[in-house]
């Protein structure tokens, strides 16, 4: 009976996870489609863990990307920026940053931020998803640092 109460809980948990990327064009990478999971550091975080931060949610991705990996996750991004309501770009010698505030559903404000770093000939991109109650690409930024 625990067993099965637990199996359920986690697909629950799953599914919960799922749906809250699920309208990303970039959620293939996030669900290991791109790139395999096995190649990938994944940080999942929700409730009292970030509510410092006034997130309610946080999922990120790192790893080590071919050319082949970054056109196929940039050719994703620029999809969803698109839609996005805001944008901010960072270039930095090696280093690029683009956060993008995702149409609000609710009260839940929504962000996508993809980072790439060149690190000598190996490339590692970063993928960030998060919610909640921060209002701005600015005030996000503050949050963060």
């Amino acid at each position: 009976m625990k067993h099965r109460l637990c199996l359920t809980i986690l697909l629950g948990l799953a599914t919960l996870i799922a749906r809250a990327q699920q309208d990303l064009n970039v959620s293939p990478v996030f669900q290991g489609k791109i790139v395999p999971h096995g190649e990938m550091v994944d940080v999942r975080a929700k409730g009292r863990a970030i509510s410092k931060y006034r997130l309610d949610y946080y999922h990120s991705i790192r790893f080590k990307a071919s050319e082949q990996q970054r056109a196929m996750v940039n050719e994703l991004v620029e999809k969803d920026r698109k839609s996005a309501v805001g944008v901010e770009q960072k270039t930095k010698k090696d280093n690029q940053s683009l956060i993008l505030a995702l149409p609000q559903q609710g009260t839940q404000h929504k962000y996508l931020c993809y980072l790439t770093q060149q690190k000598g000939h190996t490339l590692v991109i970063t993928l960030v998803y998060m919610e909640g109650k921060v209002a701005s690409i600015t005030e996000l930024r503050k949050l963060i640092q």
